[in-house]
């Protein structure tokens, strides 16, 4: 099975990027350790050996033939490909110096096909533009439809391995299994970059076994000098970043999840004491105090190796117990003098991060009385929620009207409507600055944090029980990947949230990464009940970072921002086998 596909090293775990390529549409293996790569904007044709990393093409082709090909497949020496509604083939292992395609089948009842994939010399899979799946029977010429695609764009791509089809989606950044035998989709898998365009299956020679290789083509940019006589700096948006890299999963049954694709991370939060002047003035010295600042916390798909202090003030760990017992780093300050002494102090992890999706396809309970008494904490109004708000509570109601009567107390199809709703009435905007639910409904403007205070009241008004997560995303886009040992700092400070499912335990939504113009009716689900490698979670409640004083544990009057400045870096170290 795919998901038994990893090994005990992950050294073979590498990204490569053809030359010449504007848009990498198109990927199939050609043989072991082989594959054809298409680009769709140019039409050009590349082979590529996975273990040398040598690129190659011998046979003489016309670029026009593949130029707009969005899918191709090979099999027994045959190269297929889609163009609009048309299928075509071409001798690929021949004598013939020339690769010429051919028309085999044109079938005028559909408009275009995005994705093509050969079972054996009878059947043809393929997909439309609007994600119907069919069965195309060469010899019978009957055209059956086996299937739909549950994402909301155009799918990118298919591809046939062991009585499955793999469909890639890119704005969904998923590739969805879809079982040949019970017609359905078995697994969603979370593929480790955005704006996944191909997939095929490799065999890989060195390990001996298959292996599943994507194909990217996400909008990227690069920064270069001018030549100018004075140095001068351009960005150069208008690129994209072509490459292929493996994707690797495991299924696990009974937490309906899949992880795929884990990264080894290196993360360091460190703080240096420098105050502003006005408040050193103020506050000469300050006196017994404890500085909290939170760890990666253990879960599903995180998982926390090994913390040490950085600096020169003593560390211990503690646990919140209010915080469903968090742990903690501790710093203690017996005096320091904030106008003349500087300290640098925090903590250094090793974190193991993978991607997770949970796929729920039986209906879920209702949650219990005893579940919400336990989790009552986070049905409660808190500072900015709002819950008592009439235009709050009448929105909690119109969130959910839609949802069938026989599903009002389905957790998971609420959280989808409410969701939903929240998209139609917020837009994100960077630093809106809106205080509180009802500012931010009645705005339609918000950043991560206020969507998550839409969401956070509600959920809870809706009898769903959500809480804070977050706080800091490895910039994925900043990333080559392949490419280790490179410092990469965070944008900015990211919240999301997790919600109560029961039988399930905690599920995370991306609160705000998939808001699309609210002309839309329907959103990527790609962060829906799921979360990518790159989302580092270290908070979990109320707080991150707090001061407190030591002899009576209050909050201190000032905050980690008057006392300090922050530095937040992570390094991808190695990718890890699943």
């Amino acid at each position: 099975m795919l998901e038994n596909q990893n090994s005990a090293c992950a050294d073979w775990i590498k990204a490569y990027r053809p030359f010449f390529f504007e848009s990498l549409s198109g990927i199939t293996s050609v043989g072991a350790n082989k594959v054809l790569l298409c680009d769709r904007d140019r039409g050009l044709l590349t082979e590529v050996d996975i273990l040398s990393e040598i690129e190659t093409f011998q046979k003489q082709y016309n670029v026009n033939d593949f130029a707009r090909v969005d899918s191709i497949c090979y099999l027994d020496t045959f190269l297929y490909f889609v163009y609009k509604n048309q299928i075509y083939k071409a001798e690929y292992y021949s004598q013939k110096d020339k690769l010429e395609p051919y028309l085999i089948a044109q079938l005028s009842d559909y408009y275009s096909f995005t994705g093509i994939a050969i079972a054996d010399d009878k059947i043809i899979y393929l997909i439309t533009e609007d994600k119907n799946i069919l069965s195309y029977n060469l010899e019978t010429q009957e055209v059956e439809l086996i299937g739909t695609s549950p994402g909301i764009s155009l799918v990118d791509d298919l591809c046939y391995w062991q009585g499955n089809l793999l469909i890639v989606d890119s704005q969904e950044q998923t590739v969805y299994v879809f079982s040949l035998e019970k017609r359905e989709i078995i697994d969603e898998i979370l593929t480790p970059f955005e704006n996944p365009t191909g997939i095929t299956v490799v065999y890989n020679e060195k390990i001996g076994r298959d292996i599943l290789y994507v194909a990217y083509s996400r909008p990227s940019f690069e920064v270069y000098d001018t030549g100018d006589s004075e140095f001068k700096l351009k960005i150069d948006t208008a690129i994209r970043d072509n490459f292929i890299y493996p994707l690797v999963y495991k299924s696990d049954r009974d937490k309906k999840a899949v992880r795929s694709n884990g990264f080894l991370v290196e993360m360091s939060y460190v703080r240096k004491l420098h105050t502003l002047p006005e408040i050193a003035q103020e506050y000469r010295k300050v006196i017994n105090l404890d500085w909290k600042i939170s760890i990666p916390m253990n879960s599903d798909r995180q998982k926390l190796l090994s913390l040490q202090p950085i600096g020169n003030l003593p560390m211990r760990i503690e646990e919140i117990a209010q915080e469903e017992n968090r742990k903690v780093a501790v710093f203690s300050i017996d005096e320091i003098d904030l106008a003349t002494e500087r300290r640098v102090f925090g903590w250094k992890a090793l974190i193991e991060l993978q991607s997770i999706k949970y796929l729920i396809k039986e209906e879920v309970r209702d949650i219990s009385k005893e579940e919400l008494e336990r989790y009552s904490k986070y049905l409660q109004n808190e500072p900015q929620l709002d819950m008592e708000s009439p235009y709050v509570i009448k929105a909690a109601k119109r969130a959910i009207k839609n949802v069938p009567e026989e599903q009002q107390n389905n957790v998971v199809a609420k959280a989808k409507a409410i969701r939903d709703y929240i998209y139609r009435k917020v837009t994100y905007v960077m630093d809106a600055y809106n205080d509180g639910t009802e500012a931010v409904l009645k705005s339609g403007k918000g950043s991560c944090g206020e969507y998550l205070n839409v969401f956070l009241s509600l959920f809870r008004l809706n009898n769903i029980p959500a809480r804070t997560c977050g706080n800091y995303k490895i910039p994925a886009y900043k990333m080559q990947p392949g490419t280790r040992s490179l410092f990469l700092s965070p944008d900015f400070n990211h919240v999301w949230l997790q919600f109560y499912i029961p039988d399930l335990g905690w599920v995370p939504l991306e609160s705000s990464a998939d808001d699309e113009a609210a002309s839309f009716r329907d959103w990527a689900k790609r962060y829906f009940m799921a979360l990518s490698w790159y989302h580092v979670e270290c908070r979990m409640g109320d707080y991150f970072e707090e001061v407190f004083e030591r002899r009576n544990e209050q909050p201190f009057f000032l905050s980690p921002n008057d006392l300090s400045i922050n530095d937040i870096k992570f390094k991808i170290i190695s990718e890890l086998d699943i």
